[in-house]
């Protein structure tokens, strides 16, 4: 029976309250807590802030009224200016014109007092001079070519080392040979690395050397003395003379 009572009395009491009830009555506690110190120091920060400006102010105030006023320049007498001095140019001295200088006693120099060998003049050797002469300008040529047959038969043309074309149109060549069997532009004469060639323009009877049965020529080099035969046909010839 004794035992029943003390274990009665040392039972611990049970809440009837919820805990999700506890725990919202901490957080409003809390948040009043956090609201209260956040109203205090708000109301701290604008009193020191109102206590810093007034501080300033009466600073202001007290340089203003320390300043020296109208009143303090009373019975002073005015300051003084320095007067500028005053300077005097002197008189310029006095100019004094010079004495003319004497005339110089020229002596008249009497005839055949001056020999020009005295001098050190050396005489004049024409054996002695240079005869400085302009040499003539050598124009280089390339030879010419003289047509043996043909309408240009007699006919003699100078080698240009830019070239010449030979053909039947007047146009396009410049040595014309008017025959129907030579090409429009028939064949090239010129120089090229110093030496005069020949250049059949893909003629239509060819171009040949020497021989008209020889192999047609599309390119090649004449010696003075070689003969060009225009045409299978042998419609004209010329000479070639270095």
């Amino acid at each position: 029976m004794t035992h029943s009572f003390l274990a009665l009395a040392f039972q611990e009491p049970q809440s009837d309250l919820p805990m999700w009830i506890i725990i919202a009555v901490v957080l409003v506690l809390l948040f009043f807590v956090v609201l209260i110190i956040g109203v205090g120091l708000t109301i701290f920060f604008v009193a020191r802030k109102r206590s810093k400006a007034r501080k300033l102010q009466a600073n202001s105030a007290r340089v203003m009224s320390s300043g020296p006023g109208p009143s303090s320049y009373e019975g002073m007498p005015p300051p003084e200016i320095p007067q500028a001095a005053v300077v005097f140019d002197a008189p310029p001295p006095a100019f004094e014109t010079p004495a003319p200088l004497p005339e110089p006693n020229v002596a008249s120099v009497p005839e055949g007092a001056f020999d020009p060998a005295d001098s050190g003049a050396a005489e004049f050797d024409p054996s002695r001079t240079v005869a400085i002469t302009r040499e003539k300008t050598v124009a280089i040529t390339y030879g010419s070519i003289k047509f043996t047959s043909g309408v240009l038969a007699g006919q003699q043309f100078d080698v240009k080392p830019e070239g010449s074309y030979i053909g039947r149109e007047s146009s396009l060549s410049q040595i014309v040979v008017s025959d129907p069997r030579i090409s429009k532009r028939h064949l090239w004469i010129g120089v090229r690395d110093s030496v005069v060639k020949i250049v059949d323009q893909d003629s239509r009877n060819g171009t040949f050397i020497n021989d008209p049965k020889s192999e047609r020529v599309t390119e090649a080099t004449l010696n003075s003395g070689d003969t060009v035969i225009l045409g299978e046909s042998d419609v004209a010839r010329f000479e070639y003379e270095a």
